[in-house]
């Protein structure tokens, strides 16, 4: 026999071998199981907020309207140093310069806008009002959006996992005992999304210092909610 009769030979003996492996596997009976799905949550209170600050100029003068811009983003970076906030915290996240026209059928030039947008992290919650009131005093005439979340989320979403699996399991336990069964080893297991929950208004962070007492807050940060979600299938006994 040749080398190329032995080489089909072979291929054909791995073929069978294949589709015999995979009849068999069509024949093996499925365990018996219960598929369940576990959730938790873990509530946190945030460490940090997320400052997404924006500050638009014009004029009729392109190079006024991007020093008029200038300064103030200035301004903003020195008031959040001021405040402790770490050069690494601070992140300009759009600049866009562009001439502005009327909607008329024939436009007319009106002005040139400069925008910047800008990424502020702080970490110390309790010189958020100061701050958010000197930025905005400052020349910042844009609030995108705040967020006040946790630095370090790892070990609360594996404390929400974990909480999930068990969930599962006691959920699983429960309904196989109406069913006079009992629940044996887990067969399958997938977790779905885990997520930080927590989004403040843009438009209700701070009120003039004329209107309250020095020392009363005018927000409540609340707590963030880390949640975590599992399917797990188990073997009926």
């Amino acid at each position: 026999m040749n080398r190329k009769m032995i080489a089909v030979f072979g291929a054909s003996l791995l073929l069978v071998a294949s589709v015999a492996l995979s009849a068999a596997q069509d024949c093996t009976p499925r365990p018996r199981l219960i598929s369940v799905a576990g959730t938790s949550e873990v509530n946190v209170a945030p460490d940090q907020v997320v400052l997404n600050l924006g500050v638009e100029s014009r004029d009729k003068d392109l190079s006024i309207a991007k020093s008029q811009n200038d300064a103030r983003i200035k301004k903003l970076f020195r008031l959040a140093r001021a405040a402790g906030v770490e050069p690494k915290d601070i992140e300009t996240s759009t600049l866009q310069m562009g001439a502005e026209y009327s909607e008329e059928k024939v436009p007319k030039f009106l002005d040139y806008e400069v925008s910047q947008t800008t990424i502020v992290t702080l970490r110390d919650l309790s010189k958020y009002e100061s701050l958010m009131t000197q930025v905005l005093e400052a020349g910042t005439n844009r609030v995108n959006g705040i967020n006040f979340g946790v630095r370090d989320d790892r070990k609360y979403r594996d404390e929400a996992r974990s909480k999930a699996i068990r969930a599962a399991k006691e959920k699983a336990a429960a309904m196989a005992g109406d069913l006079g069964q009992t629940v044996g080893k887990p067969w399958d297991i997938s977790e779905e999304g885990g997520w930080n929950s927590y989004q403040y208004a843009a438009n209700a962070y701070v009120s003039s210092k004329a209107n309250r007492g020095a020392d009363e807050s005018t927000i409540a940060p609340g707590q963030v909610t880390i949640s975590a979600s599992v399917k797990v299938s188990f073997r009926l006994e």
